[in-house]
């Protein structure tokens, strides 16, 4: 499917705010949830690239906000910045 600059930039937008990708087809009026979920689901795919991109700024925006909790001593904010940074090891690992 092709879509225009602004159906992206609300696709980022909607997923920026944890918005399901079967709402965001229905939010956006797409003929086919299916293939707005396949084109999610394919790598490069500019609704993917938007899609990611709206879900990578929360996850950002949320490790911030547990790494201050982690700097404040909070144990369970510690143990997540551990599991995230596992996690970035093993992405590094992959390459």
């Amino acid at each position: 499917m092709d879509y225009t600059a602004e159906q992206l930039q609300r696709i980022e937008e909607l997923a920026h705010i944890l918005t399901p990708a079967s709402e965001i087809s229905a939010l956006l009026g797409l003929k086919s949830e299916d293939e707005f979920l396949l084109d999610i689901a394919t790598k490069g795919n500019p609704a993917r690239i938007a899609f990611m991109r709206g879900m990578a700024q929360t996850a950002n925006d949320l490790r911030s906000k547990n790494l201050e909790l982690a700097n404040a001593c909070a144990p369970s904010a510690i143990e997540q910045c551990f599991h995230d940074l596992k996690h970035m090891m093993n992405d590094l690992e992959r390459v």
